[in-house]
């Protein structure tokens, strides 16, 4: 296997696309993320606000019905849908209207939860895919589900989800990352994968390529930054990006902005809302 020891944002960050003068919303991507069960609503409500402050195009949030106005009262530019998460309708979620598709973040392992992953996989067609959070333990048990759906799929599990997905113990996960990754992909059929994490690995199972992120550190060890993680990744697949180079950029400059918040302030306190503007502000320096 061919690993690139590490990467920082500083590297990277000429890999990210200017903008034409005369773009237009339509240039940079519909997102459709679908989030946050009863109870987990900010998991929804940070994505979209990360998917929107780094650029994409659309961003539409499809989450319980609870969370609605919440998420309408923080961002009105994110078109919040809601859904009964708890029992469940048969919906339109106009999957192939959307460049790329979110899925899991704060949803709860349901029979429903599983019909949607179910309706997403079969419904998209060019989309980029990307499974987080409670997802991640819907294909834990349903191994096949994405691997025979022939889509493109990222993922992005932290140790834990890891140890679930391939049911070994997070220690053994956390002993050697990048073959724990490489295992994900082979099990699952995934185009990329995503071991966050201290030195998170983000493993390119078409090119057979690990790459190790060189920054990140406690200061990121709080709630809700791995929602921020994966709403920054959609907008960057959303804007054109191919895969390889907006994962290892979304997770160079998620770290980045941790990094900075450790300088100026210092290890405590970074809560996920504070880390999409500094974000934002790194991708346009």
């Amino acid at each position: 296997m061919s690993i690139l020891q590490s990467f920082t944002f500083q590297e990277l960050k000429n890999l990210l696309p200017n903008r034409a003068k005369d773009s237009h919303k339509g240039n940079f991507g519909k997102v459709l993320i679908c989030a946050g069960s009863p109870g987990m609503g900010g998991a929804g409500i940070l994505a979209s606000e990360a998917s929107l402050f780094c650029g994409s195009g659309l961003v539409t949030l499809v989450t319980d019905t609870s969370n609605v106005s919440p998420s309408l009262l923080r961002n009105p530019e994110v078109m919040a849908i809601g859904v009964d998460m708890v029992e469940g309708v048969d919906i339109d979620l106009k999957i192939k209207d959307h460049s790329v598709i979110l899925y899991g973040p704060g949803i709860a392992n349901t029979a429903f939860a599983k019909t949607i992953l179910g309706k997403i996989l079969k419904s998209a067609n060019n989309s980029k895919i990307i499974l987080d959070a409670g997802a991640l333990h819907i294909v834990a048990s349903s191994k096949s589900l994405i691997k025979k759906s022939n889509k493109t799929i990222l993922m992005t599990p932290h140790p834990g989800e890891a140890a679930i997905l391939l049911n070994i113990s997070i220690e053994e996960v956390q002993r050697d990352r990048i073959s724990a990754a490489k295992q994900i992909a082979d099990t699952y059929g995934a185009s990329i994968v995503i071991l966050k994490g201290m030195g998170t690995v983000v493993f390119d199972s078409t090119n057979n390529k690990s790459f190790i992120c060189a920054c990140g550190g406690p200061e990121l060890a709080s709630g809700g930054t791995g929602d921020v993680l994966a709403g920054v990744l959609t907008a960057l697949l959303a804007q054109g990006l191919d895969i390889r180079n907006a994962s290892i950029i979304a997770v160079a400059v998620h770290s980045e902005a941790g990094l900075k918040f450790k300088v100026d302030i210092g290890e405590i306190g970074l809560n996920a809302s504070s880390l999409i503007p500094i974000i934002r502000q790194l991708i346009n320096r």
